[in-house]
């Protein structure tokens, strides 16, 4: 079998993890607050397609660990594809490529000084998330994400037993972040302005 093939096998099987109750249930979820939201927009139809990729990148991890590669290409390409719904300066192009520095190249980092710090796939949704959400609501989603799973890791040290080990799948939490981030961003950060 040749090397494209493998890989396209690749993609098709790491799809399959993300077809779950789950998805649908939250790809609707995610549709419905893109239209509450945004209003019905061209705008709207980029958020609800970046809410419901990265839906599938948190079923497919919680289904089994991996976040697919082919749906970390199509939240980069809706990135690419936002940079057009606002007037194009070189200001925005700089927020949206820092967006998809700033949290992920850290990431990387961890990843390759501590083993098993952070997934290839966590690094590569945040990198294509941050092109997306540009550099200001990627710092907001990476607060938010950070902050649940923390409370979570606590969590779970609190009720295991002593030296029980148990992996936090990231990719829902920063999916929750990126959501969140997507949709109230933009408010979140006028009110902080205000506030300054």
């Amino acid at each position: 079998m040749t090397t494209d093939k493998k890989q396209t096998n690749k993609f098709i099987k790491d799809m399959g993890a993300v077809f779950t109750p789950v998805f649908y249930i939250f790809s609707v979820v995610s549709v419905a607050s893109a239209i509450i939201v945004c209003g019905f927009e061209w705008l709207t139809i980029l958020i609800a397609l970046f809410l419901i990729f990265l839906t599938g990148c948190a079923a497919s991890d919680i289904n089994k660990g991996i976040v697919p590669d082919l749906l970390c290409i199509l939240i980069a390409v809706v990135g690419v594809i936002s940079f057009f719904t606002e007037p194009v300066s070189l200001q925005s192009i700089i927020s949206h490529i820092c967006g998809a520095l700033v949290l992920s190249v850290p990431m990387l980092i961890a990843a390759l000084l501590v083993k098993g710090g952070f997934g290839g796939g966590d690094i590569k949704m945040m990198a294509a998330a941050g092109l997306f959400l540009g550099l200001d609501r990627t710092i907001i989603a990476g607060i938010i994400a950070f902050l649940i799973a923390g409370i979570y890791g606590v969590y779970i040290l609190l009720t295991k037993k002593k030296g029980s080990r148990e992996n936090i799948k990231l990719a829902p939490y920063l999916a929750l972040g990126c959501a969140f981030s997507a949709l109230f961003g933009a408010v979140f950060m006028e009110i902080l302005r205000l506030k300054m």
